[in-house]
């Protein structure tokens, strides 16, 4: 029959991580397993790290590079699940050294292949212990799911079944013949000393029970064998019945006797009875009797070396007991230790963090004060550079007092020339307005000639044109007067814009004009 795999988990919360660290790694001697034999320990390994670690800096590696959510980790919380993988002693009995790591080592690759190599913290395997199989394995998962440190959706029941369903099979594939716990079981390891004292115990108990069935079978025949004693009674009472011989007239004996009525009923009675089933029965009696009574010195001899057996357990147990009272006592004092260290690695690291908080607090305030000192100095020759420039300012603002004092003098005189200059430009527009209205009232003398010369060039034109144009053979009366008057109204229509084309002429003259002055 093929061994069962022992796979049970345990979880690890902030306080537990240095005591499974000092465990695992055997930092130092213990005080609370006397069953972990020094002189073995070299062959403890770790499948994970090449050699001794901080759990609890590597799991602040592996969870700060996996953490993505923003809430603090409750006081409470998992830091990590350590699975107990092994079986019992008779699966690694004829098995070499390096096929246990072999197996060890299979077992390390299911969980990294199943939960991610990045959250194995630790596998290690111990070969040092007397007690049990003699060979186990501590391997610690970082429960990160979904960018979150969640134990109890990572392992909840689903799972811990698949594990110890699917482990199994795992090693199966890698030739160990191993088959799968049973499920729902509820047993317990016990040690040694503890199982021969339940056993004893057990056997005590199983001696009694028998005892006091033999105790009554033995009254059943202590009560026949009182039957049959007064039985026997009865019969020797027939020996001891008085009786008279019967003689006649005479005195001569008869042969008869003359016995009591009553005793002459008993020995009816007896003599009713077949004296050969009475004797078988007595001797069948005798028998049993002297079989349970041999029983029962054999009972009471078996009672008696399992009431030693009992007194030898009860004194190994007293024994078990004072070494855990010592296993205690040392326990107590290994955990007392174990607490102070806790402590002071706590006020260690908490004195580790205020000290990088006030370097990190004093590096800010320094680059702050430096950043001041640079703003400082830079405002500095700043500050230099505008009095250098308020200095030059100065300089020139007394240059420029002279300057204006001297463009004061040189703006009187400029004004003074200006007014002169304004006067001889109002006479000078004076002149031209006078002479642009000569000009303006002969340009109009001269058009009023040229649109009488017009109108008679036009006239005498148009008439010269028809005549010119029109056929010989046609009779053309033309009325002078008639045309005249037409031609008259049509270049008295052309005046007006004649008109608007001159002033608007004069108007554009004019404007070059002032754009010259």
């Amino acid at each position: 029959m093929a061994s069962k795999l022992v796979c049970r988990m345990a979880k690890v919360k902030k306080n537990d991580v240095k005591g499974y660290q000092i465990h695992n790694q055997r930092e130092r001697e213990s005080k609370t397993n006397p069953d972990i034999n020094a002189s073995l320990s070299h062959l403890n390994r770790d499948y994970i790290n090449t050699q001794h670690i901080s759990y609890m800096e590597k799991w602040k590696e592996t969870f700060e590079s996996q953490n993505e959510s923003k809430r603090a980790l409750r006081k409470d919380a998992v830091f990590f699940n350590e699975f107990v993988v092994g079986s019992d002693r008779d699966f690694f009995k004829d098995m070499s050294q390096s096929e246990k790591e072999r197996f060890f080592e299979v077992s390390t690759d299911f969980f990294k292949e199943r939960f991610g190599e990045q959250n194995v913290l630790y596998s290690v395997a111990h070969f040092d212990e007397l007690k049990g199989a003699g060979a186990h394995a501590h391997i610690a998962i970082v429960p990160m799911k979904d960018g979150k440190l969640q134990s109890k959706n990572v392992f909840n029941r689903i799972e811990l079944k698949a594990i110890q369903t699917l482990l199994p099979e795992h090693l199966k594939k890698h030739g160990f013949e191993i088959e799968r716990g049973k499920e729902g079981s509820k047993a317990q390891h016990i040690d040694t000393a503890t199982y021969k004292v339940l056993k004893s115990q057990e056997a005590v108990l199983m001696a009694e029970q028998q005892r006091e069935t033999i105790q009554g079978e033995t009254k059943l025949l202590e009560a026949k064998k009182e039957d049959l004693k007064e039985l026997f009674d009865k019969v020797e009472r027939i020996d001891s019945l008085e009786f008279e011989e019967q003689k006649n007239i005479f005195g001569k004996e008869t042969g008869k006797i003359v016995i009591d009525q009553d005793d002459f009923e008993r020995m009816k009675e007896l003599a009713m009875m077949v004296v050969p089933e009475m004797e078988f029965k007595n001797k069948e009696l005798q028998r049993e009797v002297n079989i349970l009574q041999s029983k029962i010195v054999e009972k009471d001899d078996k009672i008696n070396s399992l009431e030693k057996k009992h007194d030898i357990g009860i004194n190994i147990l007293q024994k078990k007991y004072d070494t855990l009272f010592i296993q205690a006592k040392r326990y107590k004092e290994g955990l007392d230790d174990v607490v102070e260290e806790l402590v002071t690695e706590r006020l260690e690291e908490k004195v580790s963090e205020l000290k990088e908080h006030h370097a990190t607090q004093l590096a800010k305030q320094v680059e702050v004060k430096n950043e001041y000192l640079e703003e400082a100095e830079k405002l500095e020759r700043k500050l230099g550079v505008v009095t250098r420039h308020v200095n030059t300012l100065k300089g020139e603002s007394s240059w420029l007092e002279k300057e204006r004092d001297e463009l004061k003098v040189t703006n009187k005189g400029l004004v003074e020339e200006n007014n002169s200059l304004k006067a001889e430009l109002q006479k000078m527009f004076q002149h031209v307005k006078a002479m642009t209205e000569r000009f303006d009232k002969l340009v109009e003398e001269r058009v009023a000639n040229w649109k009488d010369i017009l109108r008679v060039s036009i006239h005498r034109a148009t008439r010269e044109w028809l005549v010119d144009k029109m056929p010989d053979n046609q009779n053309i009366v033309l009325d002078h007067t008639l045309d005249s008057k037409e031609i008259n109204k049509r270049s008295e229509e052309l005046i007006p814009e004649l008109k608007a084309e001159r002033e608007a002429m004069i108007q554009k003259r004019q404007k070059d004009r002032d754009m010259e002055r």
